[in-house]
């Protein structure tokens, strides 16, 4: 029996078979997460028990990357003047203008962490960006964390976390970026990232610091657990601290979360930058580990 060859009709179809398969992989991947990347040099030691942390949001500003280069230049001058231990980044991006944010920033403030892409895809649209945490010593037990629930198909917001050793034993350092949709969806990711980071350090001490694009007096922020410790309202009590240059609201934060055994001291707390850096000035905060029931030093 002869076998009858494909007609038009046959090829049209499996064509846009075809087509459709190949938007649709695209469209799965050209915003995903991940995967978790190592960044600058791998340090060994221990910081000390008294740490100075940063938190900023880079902003990637895409498409148009504004002074992109620029800007990373001078966060890395304002962050070479504070010296911090400990930095959490968000918006940490990969475009034609920056190279590797996270990993520019680690290589010139000698510093090693863990980069996580939370949206883009730098192999196919030449953008993505992420969450870091980097520090001076070694950072063991990396690993990333999509907070649910999300906010719209191509918008993921991660968790970034690990653990560094200190003099006063390990402290594990979270960086976060949550969504700055309105509302429940906001409220609902930061229930997810206190659910995750309490399961997580297991009692240990932990720096939880990023973008929650929430204001204090909003209820997901001042519902936070007790033991997590606002370290820059604590060391400045009656200053406004806003951090969004487009709000001019306080919206990123260092929270110091006590320990099983070990609480925090906050010794003082700033912010920092503005324009020349980004659309968020940092925050940073220099704190002491104390051992549960020790009278902290005067």
């Amino acid at each position: 029996m002869r076998r009858r060859k494909p007609n038009a009709r046959t090829w049209v179809l499996l064509g846009a078979g075809l087509a459709l398969a190949a938007v649709a992989a695209f469209l799965l991947n050209v915003s995903r997460p991940g995967p978790l990347t190592p960044v600058g040099a791998p340090a060994g030691g221990s910081l000390p028990a008294t740490l100075t942390v940063a938190t900023l949001n880079l902003w990637h500003d895409y498409p148009h990357y504004s002074r992109q280069a620029e800007r990373l230049q001078a966060a890395i001058s304002a962050l070479r003047a504070l010296s911090p231990d400990l930095l959490c980044l968000q918006e940490a991006s990969r475009t034609p203008m920056v190279p590797h944010a996270a990993g520019q920033l680690a290589d010139a403030l000698g510093m090693a962490g863990a980069y996580a892409r939370a949206n883009g895809n730098r192999a196919l649209i030449r953008f993505e960006e992420g969450e870091a945490v980097l520090a001076r010593a070694g950072l063991s037990s990396e690993a990333w964390r999509e907070l649910s629930p999300r906010a719209g198909f191509f918008e993921h917001r991660l968790a970034v976390w690990g653990t560094v050793d200190t003099e006063a034993g390990p402290v594990v350092v979270f960086s976060t970026h949550i969504t700055n949709k309105p509302g429940e969806v906001n409220a609902a990711q930061i229930r997810a990232l206190v659910e995750l980071v309490e399961r997580q350090r297991r009692g240990l001490p932990a720096v939880v610091a990023g973008d929650f694009n929430a204001h204090e007096d909003a209820p997901q922020i001042r519902g936070l657990p007790a033991h997590w410790r606002d370290a820059f309202r604590e060391a400045k009590p009656d200053a406004r601290g806003a951090t969004s240059l487009d709000s001019d609201r306080r919206i990123d934060y260092i929270f110091l979360v006590d320990g099983d055994s070990v609480r925090w001291q906050v010794l003082d707390a700033d912010t920092f930058g503005g324009e020349a850096i980004s659309d968020h000035r940092g925050v940073w905060a220099r704190a002491r580990q104390t051992p549960r029931g020790a009278e902290p030093p005067r």
